[in-house]
C-alpha cells in the first residue's frame, strides 16, 4: 500500500515544481484588479484618476487572488512504493478517469496534459518515478483529485 506525503522534501532538480501559492496569489490578484477596475469604472461611468474603481477592484482581487491560489497553486505528492511500476499502471488509469493522457516523455519525466480542454487552462501534470517512490507534480485541484482516487481504491 503507498504512503502519501505532501509535504515539499529535497525535490530532485529533474522534476520542476511549479508557482507556490504566493505567487499564484499575486497572479491571480493582479489579473483580477487589473480587469475588474477597469469593468467597474466603465460601468459605473467613472473616471480611472477616481479611487472608487480601484478601491472595489483590490476587495475583488484579494477575492481572487485567494480562490486562485487555493485550486491552482503547484503541489507535489510523493508515494512512496516498494513497487513504483505497479503503482504507475495504477496512476495512468486513475490520470485516465480524470482525463488526461500522456502527451510526452522527458528525461524520465512523464507529462499529462488534459484530453479535452487546452493544457493553457487545466494544466499538467508530471510523474516521476525513482526507487521505491513516485513524485507527481501539478495542480492543487488536479493532485487532490488524485490523491482521493488512489487512497479510495486502496481501501
Amino acid at each position: 500500500m503507498p504512503s502519501h506525503s505532501t509535504a515539499p522534501s529535497s525535490e530532485s532538480e529533474l522534476l520542476p515544481s511549479g508557482p507556490n501559492g504566493f505567487i499564484t496569489f499575486l497572479y491571480y490578484f493582479g489579473l483580477t484588479s487589473l480587469i475588474l477596475s477597469v469593468a467597474i469604472a466603465q460601468s459605473l461611468h467613472l473616471d480611472l484618476g477616481t479611487p472608487t474603481p480601484y478601491q472595489y477592484a483590490f476587495i475583488l482581487g484579494v477575492i481572487g487572488g485567494i480562490w486562485g491560489a487555493y485550486f491552482n497553486r503547484s503541489v507535489t505528492l510523493e508515494l512512496k512504493s516498494h513497487q513504483p511500476q505497479n503503482l504507475l499502471a495504477n496512476l495512468e488509469n486513475k490520470l485516465n478517469e480524470l482525463g488526461f493522457i500522456q502527451c510526452q516523455e522527458q528525461d524520465g519525466i512523464r507529462i499529462y496534459s488534459p484530453r479535452f480542454l487546452p493544457s493553457l487552462f487545466m494544466g499538467k501534470i508530471r510523474i516521476l518515478v525513482q526507487e521505491n517512490q513516485v513524485r507527481i507534480v501539478g495542480r492543487a485541484v488536479h493532485i487532490q483529485k488524485l490523491q482521493q482516487s488512489i487512497s479510495i481504491s486502496s481501501k
